[in-house]
């Protein structure tokens, strides 16, 4: 297998994303990772023709392995991700033909879907985020590998483990409907859970020929759309919230990349879009940054209103700027590039200014209220809620008996 990034590479790369994680104590086991990294051998063939032994290249395997997992577990929700999907979803499980080091391999993946996303992620919505969707990515490559090799323990695990996922999510988002929650909640799980579906079925339909017709492919194979094999109705609503709302606010916001700055601190990690107000609050008011950092941020979210027009999120984070910043973006004007200069105070953004924080959250309620399949899902969520909102509160009477 061709490791492609040397790890020290891929260190260095996390710290150009995320170097505050050498400053945080509850991330020094992750850190011990990234410290112990060492350049691996480049693939198989070069080990055998240095006359190494298979069991010393199956070591150097798991452990990057176990060092990409942990490097898109730290930079997934960044900025600048590390570029090691192909890797942690396909290529280092089809080089696996032994059991032990599968198991191995394995171990690294639990070990990476413990760790506790909001740690490196301000995306998290009642403890579900992206990260679950990597996590799904991952263990549906190792369960093709495992059914091609007919390992039947392996494979029941790692469906058993996707669909324990996948049960809490579908759970989640049925309840926040049910019980009427914030558009804020619905609508982040909804994006949340789209995304992760995603993950699952991109990996499931890339399975090789073999499995092409197996039961698994079929189960979690576009659960986020109506014709999916498998209909799940509250994947469905997920994938229409996500596509009628969500989808245009949750892009990668490549724009964000080029002010550095931004990269110096947890705190400044973007949430879910578009509910930016009080991100673009602590951009305007945050110490971690000075004017001039705060002009390359303004910069950068006019570039992305100019991009995508329609994208409701950069406007919210400009509104939460002007709102903190004495003389409001008037202020940054002068520092902005010519190329954006123009746009800064006319137009949509101009118009978003004068809307305020509540005014934003009460047309997102709207939207969802409105939205028809939010609507219809009503009639199976509620029902549904009520009995086990009965059944907890007989459980709550009889231990105060």
């Amino acid at each position: 297998m061709k490791t492609g990034i040397a790890n020290s590479v891929l260190v260095e790369q996390v710290r150009n994303t995320a170097a505050w994680l050498w400053e945080t104590p509850q991330a020094a086991p992750l850190v011990a990772i990234f410290d112990a990294a060492v350049d691996e051998p480049g693939d198989r063939a070069e080990l055998r023709a240095r006359s190494e032994p298979d069991a010393l290249a199956s070591a150097a395997d798991v452990r990057t392995l176990r060092l990409r997992l942990a490097a898109h577990y730290a930079t997934v929700a960044t900025f600048v991700p590390t570029d090691v999907d192909a890797h942690i979803r396909h290529h280092h499980w089809m080089a696996i033909d032994d059991a032990g080091v599968f198991a191995a391999a394995r171990a690294c993946s639990d070990e990476a879907a413990a760790r506790d996303p909001t740690l490196v992620s301000a995306r998290v919505t009642e403890g579900v985020s992206g990260h679950d969707g990597e996590w799904f990515s991952v263990r549906a490559g190792a369960l093709g590998r495992a059914l091609l090799l007919r390992w039947a323990d392996e494979a029941t695990a790692l469906a058993a483990l996707i669909d324990a996922e996948l049960d809490r999510e579908e759970r989640l988002l049925a309840a926040a409907v049910a019980r009427g929650a914030p558009a804020r909640t619905t609508l982040a799980l909804a994006t949340a859970l789209a995304h992760n579906l995603g993950d699952l079925s991109r990996v499931v339909d890339a399975w090789p020929k073999p499995l092409a017709d197996h039961d698994y492919r079929a189960r979690y194979s576009r659960l986020g759309h109506a014709d999916g094999p498998c209909r799940r109705p509250a994947f469905v609503l997920a994938g229409e919230l996500n596509k009628e709302i969500m989808a245009l606010e949750n892009h990668r916001f490549l724009a964000l990349r080029k002010p550095r700055a931004l990269r110096r601190s947890r705190e400044l990690l973007l949430p879910v879009g578009p509910w930016f107000d009080d991100w673009g609050e602590l951009i305007g008011r945050s110490a971690l940054l000075d004017d001039g950092d705060r002009a390359e941020v303004v910069s950068a979210l006019i570039e992305l209103h100019l991009s995508s027009p329609r994208q409701q999120g950069c406007l919210r984070a400009l509104a939460g700027i002007h709102r903190t910043t004495r003389g409001g973006l008037a202020s940054y004007v002068a520092e902005l590039p010519a190329r954006v200069r123009k746009e800064a105070l006319r137009g949509r953004i101009r118009d978003a200014l004068d809307v305020s924080h509540e005014h934003f959250e009460a047309r997102m309620e709207k939207r969802l209220r409105a939205n028809a399949a939010y609507g219809s899902a009503l009639s199976w969520t509620r029902p549904r809620w009520t009995a086990r909102a009965r059944r907890l509160t007989h459980r709550a009477e009889r231990f105060r008996l």
